[in-house]
């Protein structure tokens, strides 16, 4: 339903370490993701050691891992390598209160993650939303040499709006196109995509992920 409204990206919450309702075992995002053709891309999400991203990462084989906990920039930079391996990209998320955020952005970039997502949800606050810090959103895209995936509070409602103001290229939505936490709403998907449509922004300016 998601890639039919028009997601570029899918994203599945795997073995997450912390109970949240969206979790799925890695055999079940196997599933899922088999089903996904091209060109839209996958991306799991999960955190925690080197080896348990690895592990998952092996038995899904995403075309992105999302790194959503507290990697360190050496562990990140060894899963940077080891993914390179199988095909797999990296997305690092990185939050309000990373401490000095434009030169932790601008280091991880360095280490090689195609990607750095801004989220308030922390891995501490990982079932709870947020409204995401523009400002500081736009002082990690300007630090980052990597691309900047912005989420947090983004709904239908103020999807062509935020993406105006921040010109983020990507987006990245989960509750705020849900029923209920882990159930999307296709009503709301659907009206996502025709605001960025109806903007001029989707396939010409933003991608969106939905996860």
């Amino acid at each position: 339903m998601c890639i039919r409204h028009g997601a570029d990206m899918v994203g599945f919450v795997v073995e997450y370490p912390r109970p949240v309702p969206w979790n799925l075992s890695a055999a079940e995002a196997k599933e899922l993701i088999a089903t996904v053709g091209k060109p839209t891309q996958t991306c799991v999400v999960t955190g925690g050691s080197p080896e348990h991203v690895l592990r998952i990462a092996t038995a899904t084989q995403p075309d992105f891992i999302q790194l959503h906990g507290g990697e360190t920039l050496e562990d990140t930079a060894c899963l940077v390598g080891e993914l390179e391996k199988r095909g797999i990209k990296v997305i690092k998320a990185l939050f309000p209160d990373t401490p000095d955020l434009e030169k932790t952005a601008a280091d991880f970039c360095a280490a090689g993650v195609h990607a750095l997502l801004f989220d308030p949800r922390t891995p501490n606050n990982a079932s709870h939303s947020g409204t995401a810090d523009l400002p500081a959103y736009q002082r990690l895209r300007h630090a980052a040499t990597c691309p900047a995936i912005l989420a947090g509070g983004i709904t239908p409602e103020n999807a062509a709006q935020i993406v105006r103001q921040t010109k983020a290229r990507m987006i990245d939505l989960m509750s705020g196109v849900e029923i209920s936490p882990g159930i999307k709403d296709e009503t709301k998907v659907a009206a996502l995509f025709q605001a960025l449509r109806d903007s001029g922004q989707q396939r010409s300016d933003a991608a969106a992920m939905l996860k």
